[in-house]
């Protein structure tokens, strides 16, 4: 369920405006649905990509999930906003570093996402680009 995955991590490094987690007083239902969407389509045509990068730099042996494991959506997440964290944390050297240097480079080629709790108690996505 990508999709759920994509959402969850909003929730949880996403804070309101009191700087509390978004998931302490929001969950799926809060999803603004058209934003849910954007945020789905947005990752699935990073994903779709993410092929020929792996082809190109080397990695054609691992598909996304092996070169990224049950994290991509949450990384995916992280990297956009910025949040300090990398896809190449994993691999020390090599191709598969690089690879995941450029999936980094892509995803925030896309902009941040940034969350924020609207006053009608549903969860928006303010998209930079």
């Amino acid at each position: 369920m990508r999709d759920a995955a994509l959402w969850q991590t909003i929730l949880w490094a996403g804070t309101d405006d009191q700087g509390e987690p978004l998931e302490r007083n929001h969950d799926m239902s809060a999803a603004w649905r058209e934003d849910m969407e954007r945020l789905s389509q947005q990752f699935y045509e990073w994903a779709d990509k993410a092929d020929d990068v792996l082809i190109a730099g080397g990695c054609g042996h691992l598909s996304l999930d092996e070169l990224l494991g049950d994290k991509a959506e949450h990384l995916y997440v992280l990297v956009r906003d910025e949040h300090g964290v990398s896809m190449a944390d994993g691999w020390n050297v090599g191709k598969e570093r690089r690879c995941c240097e450029t999936l980094e480079r892509m995803a925030k080629a896309q902009g941040p996402i940034g969350a924020y709790a609207g006053d009608d108690g549903r969860v928006y996505l303010s998209f930079s680009v």
